[in-house]
């Protein structure tokens, strides 16, 4: 047995040295190691009113849990309803006024026409009175010089009176005058009987119209001021904007609430946090994370699971971190924040604490289908394959809407891919619910939907396009249901100003049915009527207003064709579609192969390029197939569809949605797989 002097010479020496060296390795693992420590988003929501206003009914109580879309909080909304009715009133007496100026411009029309035709006539009766006239005395002039050259005969062989030649001669040159002054006068005539036809083709044909144009611009401020008042009316009823447990109520009914203050606190649902992880890292772990960069993301404690996820947000500069990420709560820290959202399900509680650790390669889905690939065209060598993977969609979202992308754009503003859906909602609930999608840079979804204020549904959604002010214009499809019915949701056409909150229509119109009232227009678009009409395509232009791309009819060709739209805000406010300038451009040869057999197409959607030329993605026009290869053609401009080319096929896959990357390096698309999940592609451009 060891001596109290052996241990304290020999063993307490290396024991301090082996104590020593742990806690070095420990402090150089905390200060090098990949993992990182992060914290659960808690998905808080302060539900407030944007103006002062008395709280009417309060429906949940702390503690309570809630659906997404539930009604919370009921806001006294008299005063806003009575400012309704007030402008109803005043559309109304707007909308009678149209009746009424119609009536009246008719009639003025209609005297002033009549006034015209009939000067009209008077004055070709009066030229024509003064040419039979002139006819007459002509034939008599005629009949007298004969006499008076007779007579000047026998007057030279002295066989008549000189002195009746002489009273001839006098007639003679009185009947030349007469002549002379009904030239003038059927020159003057003539020119007055043009100058009435003149004045008759010079009435406006559009007078009507024209004199509708400034009650129609006040209906425009009216319908506008309506449309805000039901927004401000909608904001008066708080619903919750996701699934989650009501964590305060802090107002009672009859209390009044002021603007920004919080009426109820709701915490989302766990699943819903659980999808963003905040991210401390310390100074000198500060070079590893970059955007996209894979990590894996594990609870603490000894049963937490693990999920994958990526790198979505690096701050851009090194500060003082949050202070529960410091060691020591009395010593502040500083670092770089970054933000991680999971690909997969993970049971995580707002704000639980995790540990992130960095993978230094790209993210990809987790058990994702394996990719398509898409060959390039026939007619190019390069032989480029470009795969086709899933749109990650979010399940929570999957049990409160079908998602079909149809359409999408990227907004600079939310740094997202704003995506329309041909259906939305579900068909117990929601159906049709005005609601757009927002998707990242890596072809994931975000949980909740944009909701659109200001109108009632949407359905067949199929094109967006950008606007002025960082607007964005929807077109609906404006095609009939299987039903044979065309619903007005069907024929959206609308101008939307994105918020904060979501989105609100500043302006909304039927189109098909106003193409239908303007049916004089309807030949110069290269339609007899409406009843096939399917608008798919749609993009802004730089040469002013939108493109519009037509599925079907085709033209007698088998082309598809093209409109352009130079004034789109005039035909949302109400002018006629003839007014807004809409007309026929010119139409595009596209072919798909359909059931085995190469068939025309029809445009899904558009997109100008920033050099002008145009990429056009095409779909089997007329009823669908059981299977298709639909298409990718490139234009060198609207001038030039005559000579698109073909850029990719796509083997059973229906391109719907074109955009461009925000780095404008390449063109993404999205495709139509009807029940089946969403199908995305990145497609570098200039395509190889």
């Amino acid at each position: 047995m060891l001596s109290l002097r052996a241990l304290r010479t020999r063993v307490l020496p290396w024991a301090l040295w082996g104590a020593t060296m742990a806690s070095v390795a420990w402090l150089w693992r905390d200060v090098h190691a990949e993992a990182a420590v992060g914290f659960v988003v808690a998905a808080e929501y302060e539900l407030s009113t944007p103006e002062p206003a008395r709280v009417v009914a309060v429906a949940v109580t702390s503690g309570q849990r809630v659906r997404a879309g539930e009604v919370l909080v009921s806001l006294d909304a008299r005063a806003i309803d009575a400012e309704l009715a007030i402008v109803a009133a005043e559309r109304t007496r707007l909308e009678a006024e149209v009746g009424a100026v119609r009536a009246e411009s008719k009639v003025r029309v209609d005297d002033t026409t009549r006034e015209f035709d009939e000067s009209v006539a008077a004055a070709d009766m009066a030229l024509r009175t003064a040419r039979n006239e002139r006819k007459i005395r002509a034939a008599e002039f005629a009949a007298l010089s004969a006499q008076v050259t007779a007579l000047a005969g026998l007057v030279e062989q002295r066989m008549a009176d000189r002195r009746e030649l002489d009273g001839l001669k006098v007639k003679h040159a009185a009947l030349e005058k007469e002549l002379q002054t009904a030239d003038a006068s059927i020159q003057q005539l003539a020119s007055q009987a043009a100058a009435a036809r003149a004045r008759r083709a010079g009435l406006p044909a559009d007078a009507t119209e024209a004199a509708l144009r400034p009650v129609r611009a006040e209906l425009a401020v009216i319908e506008r001021q309506e449309q805000l008042l039901k927004v401000r009316r909608e904001a008066m009823i708080l619903r919750a904007p996701v699934e989650g447990d009501v964590a305060a109520v802090h107002l009672q009914a009859g209390e009044v609430a002021d603007t920004g203050l919080p009426i109820v606190t709701l915490v989302g649902d766990a699943a819903n946090a659980a999808s963003e992880i905040q991210v401390c890292q310390r100074e000198r772990q500060a070079d590893r994370g970059r955007p996209g960069e894979a990590v894996r993301v594990r609870a603490r404690g000894a049963a937490g699971g693990s999920a994958a996820g990526r790198v979505t947000r690096v701050a851009s500069r090194i500060a003082e971190l949050p202070q529960r990420c410091w060691r020591d709560p009395e010593l502040p820290e500083w670092g770089r924040e970054l933000v991680v959202r999971l690909d997969e399900p993970l049971p995580l509680l707002p704000g639980q604490a995790v540990t992130v650790t960095f993978l230094a390669e790209d993210a990809t889905p987790l058990s994702a289908p394996a990719p398509v690939t898409v060959e390039a065209a026939a007619s190019e060598t390069s032989g480029a394959r470009v795969e086709v993977a899933p749109i990650v969609v979010p399940p929570a979202l999957v049990e409160r809407t079908r998602f079909e992308p149809s359409a999408l754009i990227w907004s600079v503003t939310r740094e997202r891919f704003v995506i329309a859906s041909d259906d939305t909602g579900l068909a117990d609930r929601d159906e049709h619910a005005p609601w757009l999608f927002t998707m990242d840079r890596g072809g994931r979804v975000d949980p909740e939907p944009l909701m659109v204020a200001g109108i009632d549904a949407f359905s067949d959604l199929e094109a967006v396009a950008s606007g002025p002010d960082g607007c964005l214009y929807l077109l609906a499809s404006q095609s009939r249901s299987r039903k044979g019915k065309r619903p007005a949701a069907r024929q959206v056409f609308a101008r939307i100003a994105l918020t904060d909150a979501g989105a609100t229509v500043e302006a909304a119109i039927s189109l098909a049915e106003q193409l239908g009232r303007d049916a004089s227009s309807l030949p110069a678009l290269g339609l007899q009527d409406t009843a096939e009409l399917d608008l798919e395509g749609m993009t802004a232009t730089a040469g002013g207003g939108l493109l519009i791309g037509l599925k079907q009819p085709l033209d007698a060709e088998g082309h598809a064709p093209l409109w352009h739209l130079p004034r789109p805000d005039a035909l949302l406010a109400g002018e006629s579609p003839t007014a807004a300038g809409l007309r026929r451009i010119g139409a595009v040869s596209l072919q798909v192969e359909a059931d085995g057999e190469s068939r025309p197409g029809g445009i899904s959607e558009l997109l100008e390029l920033p050099d002008g030329s145009l990429l056009i993605a095409t779909t089997a026009s007329g009823a669908d197939p059981q299977r298709q290869d639909g298409g990718l053609w490139h234009a060198s401009g609207p001038d030039e569809l005559a000579s698109a080319r073909l850029v990719r096929r796509f083997p059973g896959l229906k391109p719907e949605g074109l955009a461009l990357a925000p780095d404008g390096a390449s063109v993404i698309i999205v495709f139509d797989t009807g029940a089946a999940a969403p199908q995305w592609m990145e497609l570098p451009w200039p395509a190889p």
